[in-house]
């Protein structure tokens, strides 16, 4: 088959199919997948640790469904915990736990080696550009 040169939003979602299914097989060491390491990550960086299901939904642009989905299976794991809302019944919060904070420790290594391999082929004036540019165009976009 001819290779054609690839629009920027090609080759934008082949890079993070790519960065995606690699983070995926060394996540697998840690028994855990990308989706669920990135909801870890994003309680772990909260200030008490927790938020609610239709934030995390907001935050990644994906379903209700799967968001509930993905703490689901992190809950059977027990590196977080869901539990109610006070004032209204239908808020499920989740909260990382001791374990899962342990995890996000131990992966930092794994997300930033892939980080670096992302970046190797620039230097660090390409690195800071790229960043900055692809900051510019999502920002445009959201």
């Amino acid at each position: 088959m001819e290779q054609r040169e690839l629009h920027c939003g090609d080759l934008i979602k082949r890079i993070s199919d790519i960065m995606e299914r690699e983070g995926n097989q060394k996540m697998q060491a840690l028994d855990i997948t990308h989706a669920q390491m990135k909801m870890l990550l994003i309680l772990y960086h909260t200030q008490d640790g927790s938020a609610t299901l239709k934030e995390l939904e907001r935050y990644f642009h994906v379903a209700q469904s799967t968001t509930a989905g993905i703490a689901a299976r992190l809950e059977k794991k027990r590196l977080l915990e869901g539990y109610g809302d006070p004032q209204d019944r239908r808020v499920k919060h989740v909260r990382i736990t001791q374990e899962g904070r342990k995890l996000c420790l131990n992966a930092r290594e794994i997300m930033e080696e892939g980080e670096r391999r992302l970046l190797a082929g620039l230097d660090g004036q390409e690195q800071q550009q790229l960043k900055a540019l692809l900051q510019k165009v999502y920002n445009t976009l959201k």
